[in-house]
């Protein structure tokens, strides 16, 4: 992974092959130590996609293999207990043309991955356990 920031303040981040797009960006975060918002596209090898099952409160992972375009890769970053989360949506055009999708948990860049990231800080965005879903969910107080 390399990165730059331009001159608008944003940065474009370029993913290498064999790089995972989740501990990329999180390495990313902690170096700049901000969190914020990041698009991306590129092309994946394999991935690891979620769904959130709301009836059983949890994410139903999928590892797909094979080479993939990658149409759309969005989400954005923020710190709990000073620890970068990465949270991502993925995207992810097949051969013949169809899609899948959903949450990444990880996945491996086959070519590159051209991603831009909007920077936030550390604690302009937090995340809260929320009871309903059991999951850390953007919580804004009077303080936030």
């Amino acid at each position: 992974m390399n990165f730059k920031k331009l001159k608008n303040g944003l940065y474009a981040i370029e993913l290498s092959r064999g790089d995972n797009p989740i501990e990329s960006l999180s390495s990313f975060a902690r170096e700049i130590k901000a969190g914020g918002f990041f698009q991306g596209i590129g092309a994946l090898e394999w991935a690891e996609i979620g769904y959130f099952d709301i009836e059983s409160k949890q994410y139903l992972h999928k590892k797909v293999d094979g080479y993939f375009e990658l149409l759309s890769l969005m989400g954005n970053i923020v710190f709990a207990d000073d620890k970068p989360l990465v949270h991502a949506h993925i995207i992810l055009g097949k051969r013949d043309n169809s899609t899948i999708g959903g949450h990444l948990f990880a996945g491996n860049v086959s070519v590159t991955g051209e991603i831009i990231f909007i920077p936030a800080s550390k604690d302009e965005i937090t995340r809260l356990k929320d009871d309903f879903t059991n999951l850390s969910l953007w919580k804004f107080t009077a303080d936030n």
